[in-house]
């Protein structure tokens, strides 16, 4: 990992109100790192109400600046597991990297619509081909983001061989989206919902029910060959976080000061935002769809069945 990257840690024992086990219990430490956000608020619970330190665990989060240099540490064998989005690991096991998925993250679903497909308040679109021949952006030309508007204008009546996709930050996007320099782009809470409040953009459609009504979007991964030699260690992670994710899931309002610590946002736009859910069983079925509109859309060179990313 390159170590000009920015890199901080939130373990047990940086809370004062949580006191670190003693070392003679012989906690098994499990670095978990990458980007972090409200999306690994589970894991801030566990850490802080010391559910993995009674499953004989010493869990920390480990920030770094992307999933690709998350999944890069844990490949050279820096950390044991990474944050990171789903096409980072299709594209990584179709080139023979041994990585797997170990845990489930974020889970997108219309009930829960965290990210929304916006443009400028005063633009006359509404349909799919209303978009033909458009400038839309995101922060990867091939992440989710730009998979999910090509599959919805598709679905809703345009060509998406014939947008444009330039690269901006997700800080930028609302802003180009407003001065009328791109014509639509997915935004994300907590800016979705500012930007829908200040009036700055509107939302045209919910872009990942295009690729899925229900479909993972993120993922935790590990180096295949440490999780199969630290399997009951793994199995206790998954079950600490399967436990924590279950609460924090149906506890959003209680929970929000936990959100605001952990990633600064204000407790007030934290209430406001729509939360993230984790999923708390490794289903291949979550994936799957995922796979193949990439393959469909070229972001992966080929298809292949879920059930050979996911650790079991």
């Amino acid at each position: 990992m390159r170590r000009t990257e920015a890199i901080s840690t939130i373990a047990a024992g940086s809370s004062a109100a949580l006191a670190r086990p003693a070392r003679a219990q012989q906690l098994e430490v499990v670095r978990i790192v990458g980007p972090i956000s409200e999306a690994q608020t589970h894991i801030y619970y566990a850490i802080k109400t010391g559910m993995f330190a009674r499953a004989g665990l010493d869990v920390s989060l480990v920030r770094v600046t992307s999933g690709a240099v998350a999944t890069e540490a844990v490949i050279t064998g820096a950390y044991e597991i990474g944050i990171t989005n789903v096409l980072a690991v299709f594209s990584g096991h179709l080139r023979g990297i041994p990585i797997a998925i170990v845990a489930p993250g974020i889970v997108n679903t219309a009930r829960n619509p965290n990210a929304q497909l916006q443009v400028a308040a005063d633009a006359p679109y509404k349909t799919g081909a209303d978009l033909n021949g458009k400038i839309a952006a995101s922060p990867g030309l091939g992440d989710i983001n730009s998979l999910a508007t090509r599959a919805w204008v598709d679905k809703n009546g345009g060509d998406s061989h014939t947008l444009k996709f330039v690269e901006i930050p997700n800080v930028a996007l609302e802003a180009a989206l407003a001065q009328h320099r791109i014509d639509a782009a997915v935004l994300q809470s907590p800016v979705l919902e500012a930007s829908i409040a200040s009036g700055a953009t509107k939302t045209i459609g919910y872009a990942y029910g295009a690729i899925a009504p229900l479909f993972m979007g993120g993922a935790y991964v590990g180096r295949r060959d440490w999780a199969d030699q630290h399997a009951a260690t793994m199995r206790r992670v998954a079950r600490v976080m399967a436990e924590a994710t279950t609460y924090i899931n149906a506890h959003f309002t209680e929970t929000a000061p936990l959100v605001a610590e952990l990633t600064q946002i204000t407790l007030d736009n934290t209430a406001k935002m729509h939360r993230t859910i984790n999923g708390t069983i490794l289903d291949p079925a979550l994936l799957q769809p995922v796979i193949d509109v990439a393959a469909k859309y070229g972001t992966i060179p080929q298809a292949f069945s879920a059930r050979e990313i996911v650790w079991t």
